[in-house]
């Protein structure tokens, strides 16, 4: 097998409160070489915060959250406006509702007047939006997975129509859109991911080697190459479909390990793909320039562990996203936190989740950079949509 050319890329009622809060630098030089001891002993490559990293100063940020007019928020996606699309699903999804869950809401935030401006409540029939994602007509497609069906609606005339995906039970879960307008997805509780096209009314499904991968995230490169998480962590690889219809998969370590469950995924500004790691508390890179299809050549995982006490119920880094200034954020739903750090290597910056709206908020999968910099990211059990700001010059 040969390693791939790097391609180009370019890049896929409220509470009125706003809050400051500081990072909390991460670990001492001796927790930093115990945890490489262990992870290295199992073939991981992890790079941590060094101790003359950890002693930077630390970055105050902005923080407010605002109730959505739903329950259990999961994905985000920005209109060409800057207004926030929110999958409002009304049900938590670990990974099954209720087949007697009602059907859930969208929601839209415009960061301009700090107001949600429209809510679509879904009709009978229809099932518990999950993700969303904005196409160049200002259309919002969204994934049902209990009802195994993908939506759109159309804010230009108020309309919604869906479609039942051929694979029955499957499970459609993130999805992305491509450069020609197909809307690629995950098939969650399969091993499958499938692209619709609008303009045929057509799907058209890939299934991994491994019968149980569940795909979860999905990302789409300036290339049209699609990439994914294979989340189950007896499997643990990251999928590359590419536009030429080339299935390519890459290993994350040598061999899987217990928790590392690649969640979402997201592409930089230099092109390489980057993914939050699930209950390992890490986020990853896949180095294009370096891979190899097979082998987990070019990949590099970092490690910011666990930061919230005694009382902490463990780690899951849920959402992630690269931002223009040069950051990679993400979020973790179960220590409560969310952080970044510089996309060339360096500290982690660890925030407190705000807890205004609920003392457990869990922020998950709908973490989203706007073009400011601003982070957003939804707050699943306190029905929330945060906002963190950082300081001008201070993103990067």
């Amino acid at each position: 097998m040969t390693r791939r050319a790097r391609p180009k890329h370019s890049r896929g009622a409220r509470y009125n409160g706003r809050r400051t809060f500081t990072a909390r630098i991460l670990a001492s030089s001796r927790a930093v070489a115990v945890l490489v001891i262990s992870l290295v002993a199992v073939g991981a490559v992890v790079v941590l915060t060094s101790p003359k990293a950890s002693a930077e100063r630390s970055i105050p940020v902005n923080v407010r959250d605002f109730r959505v007019p739903g329950s259990d928020p999961w994905g985000t996606a920005f209109d060409s406006s800057g207004r926030l699309w929110v999958a409002m699903p009304g049900c938590d999804p670990s990974p099954y509702c209720s087949s007697g869950t009602p059907p859930g809401k969208l929601g839209l935030f415009d960061p301009a007047t700090d107001n949600w401006v429209a809510t679509v409540p879904l009709p009978s029939g229809y099932g518990q939006p999950l993700f969303v994602a904005v196409d160049r007509s200002g259309r919002v497609w969204f994934t049902m997975p209990v009802t195994n069906a993908i939506g759109v609606y159309d804010p230009s005339n108020s309309t919604l129509e869906q479609w039942t995906v051929p694979t029955a039970n499957s499970g459609p879960w993130d999805l992305a859109i491509d450069s020609a307008g197909k809307i690629w997805f995950t098939e969650h509780y399969v091993n499958q991911i499938g692209s619709f096209d609008p303009a045929t009314g057509t799907f058209f499904e890939v299934a991994t080697p491994a019968a149980n991968s569940n795909p979860y995230g999905i990302a789409v490169d300036a290339s049209n190459n699609v990439w994914f998480t294979e989340n189950n962590a007896a499997v643990g690889l990251i999928g590359e479909y590419t536009s030429s219809g080339v299935l390519n998969e890459y290993k994350i370590r040598s061999t899987p390990v217990t928790g590392l469950t690649p969640h979402l995924i997201t592409i930089d500004q230099a092109g390489n793909i980057w993914w939050s790691e699930g209950f390992v508390g890490a986020i990853a890179k896949l180095d294009l320039a370096l891979a190899t299809p097979g082998t987990n050549d070019g990949v590099t995982e970092y490690s910011y562990g666990l930061n919230c006490g005694p009382s902490c119920s463990g780690t899951h880094t849920s959402g992630i996203a690269a931002s223009r200034q040069g950051r990679i954020w993400f979020d973790d739903s179960l220590q409560n936190v969310f952080g970044s750090m510089p996309i060339g290597g360096g500290h982690f910056s660890i925030y407190s989740a705000p807890s205004d709206l609920g003392t457990n908020p869990h922020p998950h999968d709908g973490l989203n950079i706007d073009s400011d910099g601003r982070v957003w990211f939804d707050e699943e059990f306190a029905n929330g949509l945060a906002e963190a700001i950082p300081p001008p010059g201070r993103q990067s």
